[in-house]
């Protein structure tokens, strides 16, 4: 199994954003050091949810001061950005950090970014194949042109550079309802889960993914899931829990105040739906028991146990390890990584 850190850029209680990236950095750093595979960070806009608006531009930073780990967007909202220059900064990324990048993509489930931006949600799940299209022509072709509904490529162009990467970085989509998993899995992109359905549904959702991929004819071995969970792992157990339940509550807070505009449309009916809210504390309010059943809050005995089971029985073939929630302090995330980094990753090696 291969093990990420996805680190939310979350800003503490009065802290400066400046010093909430600076984190960022700081972790990506320790989890190379810790002997992670990879190391993802989400953008969005207009909240405090995320103070990260950028991935691609934080990458090239990150590149400069590591040797080894890969990254991942988790994810670029492909629907907010033009295809020809989002295949170009993928592409020069690619270059400088040595064919070290993954592409983490999704379609968005804020409203309010798409509102801001001045486009239409309704149209993402559109919007995002034309995008990946276009990006995937600019990657692999020469002198070509597109006509589709949102964009046009009129006169023949040749997109410069191309990635290191052949033909292009390993792409992965992030997804919840069925017809973005079976799309998912057919065009034989890795899946990215997210850390807030609960386990039923995530296996469910994997099941999807993985029958897609049969029906079109591509190999379990080919089969690519990473599976997000909120993580506090240290060698006590309740010592663990304790500094779990004081982020979530307030990460809690802060998604609920980023999701308050439900998406529109049949495309994102799981989004509008009880489950999904209360899956996420929207509905019913905080619970920390329902949190801690589905998470990774716990001593390095029990997340042995639970990677085995997000493995044998949800069907996992990575974990990503979620930190950062909440204005996690440096001294606590390092603490975290470390305990699974010596007690927790060599029990699957």
């Amino acid at each position: 199994m291969k093990f990420s850190i996805s680190y939310i850029a979350q800003a503490g209680t009065e802290e400066p954003i400046a010093t909430a990236l600076s984190r960022v950095a700081d972790a990506c750093i320790e989890a190379e050091d810790f002997g992670f595979d990879t190391f993802m960070i989400g953008e969005q806009h207009f909240t405090p949810y995320l103070v990260n608006p950028d991935s691609l531009q934080y990458f090239t930073y990150l590149a400069a001061r590591t040797k080894r780990i890969r990254f991942c967007s988790g994810v670029i909202v492909l629907p907010h950005h033009h295809p020809i220059q989002f295949a170009e900064r993928v592409a020069l990324l690619d270059i400088l950090s040595d064919g070290r990048l993954d592409i983490g993509i999704g379609r968005g489930y804020q409203r309010r970014a798409y509102d801001g931006l001045g486009i239409n949600m309704e149209d993402s799940s559109e919007r995002f194949d034309e995008t990946l299209e276009i990006a995937k022509l600019a990657w692999t072709s020469e002198n070509f042109t597109y006509e589709g509904k949102y964009h046009s490529v009129k006169d023949p162009i040749s997109v410069y550079p191309k990635p290191v990467q052949q033909p292009y970085p390993p792409i992965w989509v992030a997804g919840v309802s069925p017809h973005s998993l079976e799309k998912i899995g057919k065009s034989d992109y890795g899946f990215l889960k997210n850390p807030s359905d609960n386990l039923e549904t995530s296996k469910l959702q994997i099941d999807t993914y993985k029958a897609a991929r049969r029906a079109a004819g591509l190999p379990e071995s080919g089969d690519r899931i990473r599976l997000d969970r909120m993580t506090v792992v240290l060698e006590d157990r309740k010592e663990a829990k304790a500094h779990a339940d004081d982020v979530m509550r307030r990460f809690t807070r802060l998604f609920a105040g980023a999701t308050i505009k439900p998406p529109p449309g049949k495309s994102y009916e799981h989004y509008q739906s009880k489950q999904y809210r209360e899956d996420r504390g929207l509905e019913g309010g905080y619970d920390f028991e329902r949190i801690d059943a589905e998470q990774m809050f716990t001593d390095p005995e029990g997340a042995i146990e639970r990677i085995t089971y997000l493995r044998d029985v949800v069907g996992a073939t990575e974990v990503s390890f979620n930190v950062g929630m909440a204005g996690m302090s440096p001294e606590l995330i390092s603490r975290v990584m470390r305990t699974i980094s010596e007690k927790v990753m060599p029990a699957f090696k």
